[in-house]
């Protein structure tokens, strides 16, 4: 137990260090045309699509900010229409260290971000809250409140039952759900972000290690869950029977790697999937596997004077999805403004707080 607890602190801490560099690859230009709450008017929800009855921004900015008061807790809640090419955990991770939601060196913030068009939700949790709303719970937490409405039309009633219930739980209060909840096959009583908190004073050891690591656990002996008895991973040649064509597809894009495991006694086999933590490709939002490419093209530059436009082409390497659009360009921030906003943009109007990588995502 102690030998693996040292390779997971360790594991952890480098992951920690790999965060930033992670969000600078990331384009910001979506995310930064997003209005800030709390610089535009001192609230806690951006609806950009108008998705959300008054009453229901209202009540949200009502409870957010008693929670605030009382706790020092900070939560922004944000409706978009794209993400632009973005995963929702990419945007979700980058708008939360944007804002700097949370206070600083507690790192109580929470973020939950709705895509509309992407029909995608996404809770991010700061370091502070991660200790009463680790993953799972998170994603139970979505599962037994936000989704069954938001798949029924309601989304102002899952939006108000999803916000009270997380708000619950960062106040350490019960919440009822349904079941503990877990993301994928590996999921295990332990998180990556959960250890960050308790394991901050070990040193860092580099990128090597934890590539060593990574690849020693995707490919470490297994028991076959069923019988007990050792797995075998199958060669890729092998593994496209047991996989879907649009998995192959990713693999073949380089998008997602599959493993497929096999059990020689009883034939049992299951998949676990490695997404690629840099990617051109994002989710196609017709066949929902990570297969859509964008491609923008500059038509007029923005200055500092006035804003620009782009056109935008999507197509998918697997299904027929495909869609050109129109994108504004922001104008660009003279050098005495920038140099100005760049002081408080990185803790705006929230605290400063930073995002520990946990939390949740579910689609409808």
């Amino acid at each position: 137990m102690r030998g693996r607890l040292s390779i997971r602190s360790r594991t952890s801490i480098a992951l920690a260090a790999l965060i930033p560099l992670l969000i600078a690859v990331i384009s910001a230009e979506p995310l930064t045309s997003i209005p800030n709450p709390r610089s535009r008017d001192g609230t806690w929800v951006t609806d950009m699509p108008g998705m959300l009855r008054a009453e229901t921004v209202a009540r949200l900015n009502s409870t957010i900010g008693d929670l605030e008061r009382t706790t020092g807790t900070e939560m922004a809640v944000v409706v978009i229409r794209s993400l632009d090419g973005l995963s929702v955990e990419e945007a979700a991770a980058k708008l939360f260290d944007l804002w700097g939601i949370g206070k600083k060196k507690q790192d109580n913030g929470l973020l939950l971000l709705w895509s509309t068009g992407d029909r995608r939700v996404r809770v991010e949790v700061g370091y502070g809250l991660e200790g009463v709303l680790p993953d799972g719970k998170t994603g139970a937490i979505l599962d037994a409140y936000v989704m069954p409405e938001f798949r029924s039309g309601r989304f102002d009633e899952g939006l108000l039952a999803g916000v009270d219930a997380l708000l619950k739980a960062a106040r350490n209060e019960p919440v009822a759900l349904l079941s503990p909840g877990t993301e994928s096959y590996e999921s295990g009583s332990w998180s990556i972000s959960t250890l960050l908190m308790s394991l901050l004073g070990a040193l860092p050891f580099g990128l090597g290690s934890i590539v060593g690591f990574r690849k020693w656990r995707r490919h470490r002996r297994r028991r076959c869950p069923a019988c007990q008895a050792p797995m075998v991973c199958l060669a890729e040649a092998d593994d496209d029977a047991l996989i879907e064509k649009g998995q192959q597809a990713e693999e073949q894009i380089g998008s997602v790697d599959y493993d497929v495991w096999k059990c020689g006694a009883c034939s049992h086999h299951f998949t676990l999937r490695y997404p690629k933590w840099i990617s051109s490709y994002a989710k196609c939002p017709q066949c929902h596997y990570r297969t859509k490419s964008s491609t923008q093209t500059v038509i007029e530059r923005a200055t500092t004077t006035s804003s620009g436009s782009a056109r935008v082409v999507e197509q998918c390497a697997f299904c027929s999805f495909s869609r050109e659009y129109s994108k504004v360009l922001p104008r660009i921030q003279s050098s005495s403004s920038s140099s100005s906003g760049s002081s408080s943009s990185g803790s705006s109007s929230f605290g400063g707080g930073s995002s520990g990588g946990g939390g949740a995502s579910r689609g409808y």
